[in-house]
């Protein structure tokens, strides 16, 4: 046997040996693919199959959660019926764990989402006035205080915080930041203003009547993009479909909820703002607003800018960013990234008007 012929024989030899190994048995497997998904509020079966004689427990694992385990199972078909309820929506991690006699462990992990179980309404809306506003805004938080806007603006050396005059857009009053941070979405709560960073894991604190820095600041992981707060937690965005809920002491997260439609997940959610007990974001790179569930993460509802857009870009604009939402006279005001407009919408709310009724 001359050398190549010997080398090739060693190495079938040792590749069927490997083959043949105990540790690349298949003890149990899902019987669905990658792309399992289904509805909020339904009822999901879950196929799975054992495939060895000496499997001692098999176990299905939802995230953390141990949710079924079967002792001595066999050689078998077996289901297990999901509520989605249960988990809520967004992506999740699913594995079945089976110990053989032996005390060996096997596993087949996937991923499956729960979508939302509601088609998202398109809302209408009216142009109840429109106001001028500063080209030179990259716009990415706008917040009313009573009757006094606000608006942070980006860009590294030209991030700020400013009160507007509403009728001129002109600054009453303005900070900038430190030229190495990219600022982001603002919100107000109490007598403080947040304002997040993009990149580089700040949440800066203002006094909202005078506009000066706290010494205090947040250190948070990953992107800043848009904030907004229901009164008593922070809700930020990360241009994921994630949004986080922190406490505005502390800025410990205390939950997140991952945004859905009935078809997919909702990703590059940036400026938010909360309207009577919903969660609007703009959907960077789109001139569309999702009002979003906050308990869920389902899209209730999709506000089209794409006339606004066409009035208030002009030559030089930018994206669709920035929703105020004004108490006194209910309404939203909306702009973008070096818009020359902001406008003033009366939003026709399909939710809102059915509770008014009851």
């Amino acid at each position: 046997m001359n050398k190549l012929k010997f080398h090739f024989s060693v190495v079938v030899a040792i590749l069927l040996l490997v083959g043949c190994s105990d540790e690349d048995k298949v003890y149990a497997k899902f019987n669905f693919k990658e792309n399992l998904a289904a509805s909020y509020n339904s009822e999901l079966e879950i196929e799975l199959e054992t495939l060895e004689s000496d499997i001692a427990t098999l176990e299905l694992v939802i995230g953390d959660s141990i949710v079924a385990k079967w002792d001595n199972p066999g050689v078998k078909k077996l289901t297990y019926k999901l509520l989605t309820n249960d988990f809520g929506i967004g992506s999740r991690e699913i594995k079945l764990i089976a110990k053989n006699k032996a005390g060996e462990l096997f596993k087949d992990e996937r991923l499956f989402r729960i979508l939302s179980d509601l088609k998202p309404e398109i809302w209408s809306y009216e142009i109840v006035d429109t106001y001028k506003h500063n080209i030179t805004n990259f716009t990415q938080g706008l917040e009313f205080d009573g009757d006094v806007l606000y608006e942070s603006t980006g860009q590294l050396g030209q991030s700020k915080i400013a009160k507007i005059n509403l009728k001129t857009g002109e600054d009453l009053m303005k900070i900038g930041l430190d030229a190495t941070h990219f600022g982001e979405g603002i919100t107000i709560l109490g007598d403080t203003i947040y304002q997040l960073t993009w990149t580089t894991n700040k949440c800066f604190l203002y006094d909202k009547h005078t506009l000066q820095i706290m010494t205090k600041d947040f250190t948070f992981n990953g992107e800043g993009w848009g904030i907004c707060n229901d009164g008593k937690y922070l809700i930020m965005s990360d241009g994921s479909e994630r949004l986080t809920f922190r406490d505005p002491k502390t800025f410990e997260i205390v939950k997140t909820i991952e945004v859905y439609t009935h078809e997919q997940p909702v990703s590059r959610l940036n400026e938010l703002e909360y309207i009577d007990g919903l969660i609007y974001a703009n959907i960077w790179m789109t001139n569309s607003i999702a009002v979003i569930e906050p308990e869920t993460g389902r899209v209730i509802g999709v506000i089209d800018g794409s006339r606004l857009a066409s009035i208030g870009r002009g030559q030089a604009g930018d994206v669709f960013n920035g929703i105020a939402y004004n108490k006194t006279d209910d309404c939203i005001y909306v702009t973008g990234k070096y818009w020359n407009s902001l406008f003033k919408l009366k939003v026709n709310n399909t939710r809102k008007e059915i509770a008014i009724k009851k």
